[in-house]
């Protein structure tokens, strides 16, 4: 996976500044939700706690040519299980949708969902499309190959 201070996580232009999330935090999510974080889902949480990658598009890999899709945010994880930019929203919110077996990650600016398909090892990613009927498309096999995958939209610059 490429050196992550390539994305340039940011909020607000400003460096995230919330703490990587406690082994406590982390312990409760995966206890209350019944699942594991991937591995290097708790990597990129470790290095930016949430917060708005600069380098944000990415090609799905079931459609291309298509459009291009844009992480307008990655979700944080701490004891706040309300924020709405937090993993415990987004999985109690997203989950009798997705599944038990799929976590959302981050959504773009419209409100669709990246998630983590937990039943393929490693975790595909996918996003969730609310107004295409919440279909799902393929964007990536890995979160590895997801980040790596991330460039600026060539339609935004």
């Amino acid at each position: 996976m490429r050196n992550l201070s390539e994305l340039n996580i940011n909020e607000g232009g400003r460096p995230v500044s919330r703490p990587a999330p406690t082994n406590n935090a982390i312990s409760a999510f995966q206890a209350h939700f019944g699942l594991a974080l991937p591995v290097e889902h708790l990597r990129l949480l470790r290095y930016s706690n949430g917060g708005h990658p600069e380098l944000d598009s990415i090609e799905p890999v079931s459609r291309p040519g298509s459009a291009r899709w844009a992480v307008n945010r990655f979700y944080h994880l701490d004891e706040d299980r309300t924020s709405a930019e937090s993993l415990w929203a987004a999985t109690e919110q997203w989950r009798t949708r997705l599944g038990k077996d799929a976590l959302p990650f981050a959504a773009d600016g419209g409100g669709n969902q990246f998630f983590f398909d937990l039943k393929v090892s490693p975790p595909a990613v996918k996003v969730c499309i609310h107004d295409e009927g919440f279909a799902i498309v393929d964007i990536a096999p890995s979160l590895e190959v997801f980040i790596d995958a991330l460039s600026i939209d060539p339609d935004m610059v």
